[in-house]
């Protein structure tokens, strides 16, 4: 899924959306966030906003059944992609601007962006890494084996495709253990950032394509607990959606 996703084009997916309901103590009635639970943007915007407590109109919208596809969600987001925030008609398309968006209008707590000049460079820093690493590469993995054969129909990558797949990934997982994560707590210090929330997002998706990823990678399965235990409720509300959105693997 791309970082504001558009997904593939459906053969004849057999796949059930989930539309869940707005926030129950919802007094905002003017901010909208449209996501898909497959999505890893989607589901790192609609965890911050779960865990910061803001009121939101959750607008779950199914790529799967082509949901983004009408002119009246296009009329949203001309890209016809996930996520989207409309606050009062004010629309943002892409993912990490939109956390940063919200991180500032609604004054979260510190560790989610830090106001300290070299912790949120470093921040920023990772975002704009990981998009064409660890992010790539886990797409990568995710398309190939998941997403191309069960809704478009193409062919399952062999042995030998499905390797070079995992090796890319292998490969930026050991760049993130090695260069960024190191011996920390959390990707910026001891704190949970959107940096990890965006970064595991990534990381996790791979793990529902039948391979066990973390044999050489124990740094960044430790840390994987760590992002998922900071993150609760709303990590394992927004993974349990998600597979339940996704095409089987075998």
């Amino acid at each position: 899924m791309g970082t504001c996703t558009s997904g593939p084009e459906p053969k004849n997916s057999q796949v059930n959306g989930t539309k869940t309901h707005p926030d129950q103590n919802n007094s905002n009635m003017g901010l909208n966030i449209y996501y898909f639970p497959v999505s890893q943007p989607s589901r790192s915007i609609v965890m911050f906003a779960k865990l910061n407590k803001l009121n939101y109109n959750d607008k779950a919208t199914d790529i799967f059944k082509g949901e983004h596809k009408t002119p009246e969600y296009g009329a949203i987001n001309p890209n016809h992609t996930v996520p989207v925030m409309d606050d009062g008609g004010f629309v943002i398309c892409q993912s990490v601007t939109i956390v940063k968006y919200l991180a500032a209008k609604y004054k979260v707590a510190d560790h989610w962006y830090p106001s300290d000049l070299k912790q949120r460079a470093r921040v920023d820093e990772l975002l704009d890494w990981h998009h064409s690493t660890i992010r790539a590469a886990g797409c990568d993995v995710f398309r190939s084996i998941i997403l191309y054969p069960a809704l478009m129909g193409k062919a399952k990558p062999t042995s030998e495709e499905m390797d070079k797949s995992y090796n890319g990934l292998y490969d930026m997982m050991t760049l993130l253990e090695k260069s960024y994560l190191k011996n920390q707590k959390f990707l910026v210090g001891d704190k949970v950032s959107i940096a990890d929330l965006f970064i595991a997002n990534e990381v996790v998706q791979a793990t529902m394509c039948g391979r066990e990823i973390y044999g050489n990678h124990p740094q960044i399965k430790a840390w994987m607990e760590r992002v998922r235990e900071a993150c609760n409720p709303a990590w394992d509300e927004l993974m349990s959606a998600c597979m339940e959105l996704v095409p089987a693997s075998g």
